[in-house]
Order: structure tokens, then sequence, then C-alpha cells
């Protein structure tokens, strides 16, 4: 039977059609820990250092511009105008909204354009773009969908249950516009979009298949997890003390 959405209804966080639940509890410990972590513990408490976010932000900065890659990638692997559209919708969020946000963080914390342009890309970083990319240049177009969905779930998943926890708290939280950012249903469509046509493109796929899809996500979730902890222990390499080598 062919997924449609007119019968399933519109997609939300707690609707989802059957292979995103899949997908969702297949990662569910790692995705629940990431919630739990430090990063986002002091992130929500307004206490998460200027430091470790700058150095989140920097690195934010040199993934997204990856990210828009493997989206333009993606254009090569399909003829549907409809998914031409959305990977350039994206591509245009990433560089007239991602990225100036970034840009006004990080002016307001004292980081130049160069400084921007230039910063060290942290190991955990690169092995995340490194394994989107891959997979935009050899995969098909549900494996480049199930590979950059985990950024758009987890970051909107994270952003609405940040926006519930805080409350009235959120106004004076120094990251009140980063959660504002993600909490927002217009962001949430990014992700109910990639979810709608993954469930469609799954449809024809057998067992095995399918399993490869889900590894590929839980692999992602895993990804966003290391990139915050990489954050919050303002880690380079893989070992800390690896770090001045680098340098």
């Amino acid at each position: 039977m062919t997924f449609d959405i007119e019968t399933f209804g519109a997609v939300t966080p707690d609707h989802l059609p059957p292979f995103a639940e899949r997908l969702r509890k297949a990662a569910d410990v790692i995705w629940e820990e990431g919630y739990r972590q430090p990063f986002l513990r002091e992130l929500a408490s307004g206490t998460l250092s200027r430091e470790r976010f700058t150095f989140y932000l920097l690195q934010d900065y040199r993934y997204v511009n990856d990210y828009a890659k493997v989206h333009a990638l993606a254009l090569t692997k399909t003829r549907d105008v409809e998914v031409m559209r959305f990977m350039a919708n994206v591509q245009n969020g990433v560089f007239n909204v991602e990225s100036e946000l970034h840009r006004t963080y990080l002016k307001g914390f004292g980081i130049t354009e160069e400084q921007m342009n230039s910063v060290r890309q942290s190991a955990f970083a690169r092995a995340y773009t490194a394994d989107i990319l891959e997979i935009a240049y050899s995969g098909q177009l549900i494996d480049i969908l199930v590979a950059v969905l985990p950024c758009a779930w987890v970051y909107a998943d994270y952003g609405q249950r940040l926006a519930r926890e805080l409350g009235d708290a959120l106004e004076t939280n120094p990251y009140k516009s980063w959660v504002d950012m993600y909490k927002t249903e217009e962001f949430w469509s990014g992700t109910a979009w990639l979810l709608e046509h993954i469930e469609r493109l799954v449809e024809d796929l057998d067992e095995p298949r399918r399993r490869e899809l889900v590894d590929i996500f839980v692999h992602g979730v895993g990804n966003e997890y290391m990139f915050w902890s990489s954050a919050y222990d303002m880690q380079y390499s893989w070992k800390p003390e690896w770090d001045a080598a680098g340098r």
C-alpha cells in the first residue's frame, strides 16, 4: 500500500509513520542520552560557558557548509522537482539563515569573519561530515535523506523539548535565540517532509535494505551526540592530549 499523507494526516512528533517510528525506536538510547548530556543541560540552565558555546558554533559553522554540499549532491540523484526544490531550499536556509545566526552569535563573542573561515575542524565533526558526504556521493536518494534526517529531527525535537522544559524561564536564558530557532513549527516542517518522503521510498525495499537505512540513521544520531560532546570538552582530536599536535 502506497503511503498516502492525506489519509495518514500531518506528520507530527506524536504522529509518525511506521518506518519513522522504527528509526526513532532504534536510536532511542543514544537520542535520550543526547538530551541529557552536559552541553544541553547547561544550555538549558543558562550556565553553559561562552567558550564551549563558541567552540560548538564554530564547528557547526563548518558543518553546515558540508551539510549544504550533501543536499546539492542529492539534486543529482533525482528528477523529482519537489525533491529538488526542497534540497535547494535547505541550501538557501544554510547560507541565509543558519550562517547569519552563527555570524551574529560569534561576532557578539568577538570572533572575526577570518577566524570563522579558518577554524580547525574537530576530528569528530570531520568524521560526521565525511560520513554524510560519502553517502551523498555513493548512495541513492533514500540513503541521503536518511543520512541528513538525524540533524533535522534531533534539533527539532531538542528545541521543542527545551522550550517546554524551560517555559517562562526561556525569556531570560542567554541561549534563547538558539532554542527559538529550533522549536518552531517551521523548522519541524523540514523534518516532517523528510519523514514523509522516506516513508514513500522505503515501501518497495526489502528488509535487508531497510536495516541498512536504520543503521545509517542510528549512526547519524550517534554523530550528533559526539558533535555536542566534543564541543563541551572543546576537543579537537580523538584524545585531548593530541590536540596540540594538530595546531
